[in-house]
């Protein structure tokens, strides 16, 4: 055999070696040890033209936590537009006479989650001042009647029935309402003592919440990390906290939802009435089933949301359930169903041409809170590729998702590997959840898309990444 026979049969070799590493990955992800007993459920795509070039179980469906965000996200960007704003309307009822409003005050809520929120502007304080002085300015020096908060744009009691009772007390479980206001969010500011079991005492609730009342079993403790969960359902004033805070802390502030957001919104207009001089007669209420027709009422004041491309930045960014929630409430909206039966219809319908061929997915919410909620990687794949493939979807979705390794919730992924700034995607995380999508440049220039699933997974969450970081940096030098 001559020495070039030798070097090119040993190159055929070397090629059918590095191939068949690339083709393994997955699966090699998959059958570690360290994963025995979890579900996992891996695919790796050519972006542009969807070609599966590596996989594992991918059509098992599992729970996506966050990463459902991009299915909400894409339908409402695609449905909606993403110019969409919603909007929310001050205007009253009856007649102004003499300065005297003989009628309501009404705030007529469109379901925007961003209302008065802490990361849009303008923020609570200047949304109520800004509403009061408008109040002023139409000529209105006293209120005959009542602050009406109306928030039957979606029906409903705004949770799927499907969230776990840790969840709903906290920020990230708040429920959505057709007023939603302050990310439908309150701050509770403890104060820990030095000695570990002790109890921590609420210092204040900013802002106030009219009828709130929480019992706290807050306990002060050497683990530095918020582990205090706040207990309640929707329109429910009763607040249990229960768990640990770090010892020693002047001021700790946790977040909770907000019980009732409407009423939360027309307490505080009242409170920003009576400061520039206004007094209502008849107190506040909140109206949940009747829908205000625009013939009734006369339009003091309209608040626009921003354009919905940058709520769905923000909302994949900063994995905000409660803007994706309002995403799937308006979805059903457009349907002519604003209920949350309504929006899971429209999702459901709306997938169906695209990754919903084979078998469905099990959609139960809009956030992917819901444990219920379940996906395969191939369907994310799927939805990946048809972003990929449409201008529009391609500019507003994919390409304003995070960068690994430097914003919002995929801060920490792929940090100073080749991943960094490099790829764009979806985390998911909950208790024994893990899960990631996006696309990213493999070493070639060749554009690759993925989608891992983990459920049910022993050990850290900090080691499950670093392990899914490891694979994709394989697939990355493999292609």
């Amino acid at each position: 055999m001559t020495r070039y026979l030798k070097l090119h049969i040993a190159l055929i070799f070397t090629c059918i070696s590095i191939s068949l590493c690339g083709q393994n990955t997955a699966s090699e992800f998959v059958q570690s040890p360290d994963l025995k007993g979890a579900l996992v459920s891996v695919a790796i795509a050519d972006l542009e033209t969807g070609e599966i070039l590596q996989s594992a179980n991918p059509d098992q469906r599992l729970c996506p936590a966050s990463v459902w965000k991009l299915f909400t996200t894409t339908a409402a960007i695609k449905n909606l537009g993403s110019e969409f704003r919603f909007r929310t309307i001050l205007a009253y009822d009856g007649k102004i006479e003499s300065g005297v409003l003989n009628g309501n005050l009404l705030i007529i809520g469109g379901g925007d989650p961003s209302l008065a929120s802490r990361f849009f502007s303008p923020g609570f304080d200047q949304i109520m001042s800004g509403w009061a002085n408008a109040v002023k300015t139409a000529g209105i020096d006293s209120i005959n009647g009542k602050v009406v908060a109306n928030a039957a744009h979606f029906q409903g009691d705004g949770i799927p029935r499907t969230r776990i009772w840790e969840d709903m007390g906290n920020y990230y479980g708040a429920a959505v309402s057709g007023l939603n206001i302050n990310d439908n969010t309150y701050f509770v500011d403890f104060k820990t003592p030095e000695e570990i079991g002790s109890r921590a005492r609420i210092l204040s609730v900013e802002p106030d919440v009219p009828g709130l009342q929480i019992t706290s079993l807050v306990e002060s403790s050497t683990i530095q990390a918020d582990k205090a969960f706040i207990f309640g359902s929707p329109f429910d004033n009763q607040r249990i906290v229960r768990g640990t805070l770090p010892a020693g802390r002047d001021h700790f502030k946790i977040k909770g939802s907000l019980p009732n957001p409407p009423l939360f919104a027309a307490s505080h207009l009242q409170k920003a009435l009576k400061n520039v001089g206004i007094g209502v007669g008849s107190g506040i209420t909140v109206e949940q089933l009747t829908v205000r027709e625009p013939a009734t009422y006369r339009v003091i004041h309209e608040h626009l949301s921003s354009p919905l491309v940058e709520l769905v930045r923000h909302t994949n960014v900063d994995s905000d359930n409660l803007f994706a929630e309002a995403f799937l409430f308006q979805l059903g909206v457009l349907s002519g169903d604003g209920t949350l039966t309504g929006g899971l219809e429209s999702l459901n319908d709306f997938y169906k041409p695209i990754c919903q061929s084979d078998y469905p997915f099990y959609a139960y919410d809009g956030s992917g809170l819901s444990r219920f909620t379940a996906v395969s990687s191939s369907q994310i794949i799927d939805l990946i590729h048809y972003c990929a493939g449409n201008d529009v979807l391609r500019k507003n979705l994919l390409e304003n998702l995070p960068k690994a390794g430097e914003e919002g919730s995929m801060k920490w992924f792929g940090k100073r590997t080749n991943l960094a700034g490099n790829l764009k995607g979806k985390s998911g995380s909950m208790d024994k959840v893990k899960a990631y999508a996006g696309y990213f440049s493999a070493l070639s220039g060749r554009q690759l898309s993925f989608a891992v699933l983990v459920n049910n997974f022993d050990g850290s969450g900090v080691e499950l990444r670093e392990k899914i970081e490891a694979m994709l940096l394989d697939v990355y030098g493999d292609y």
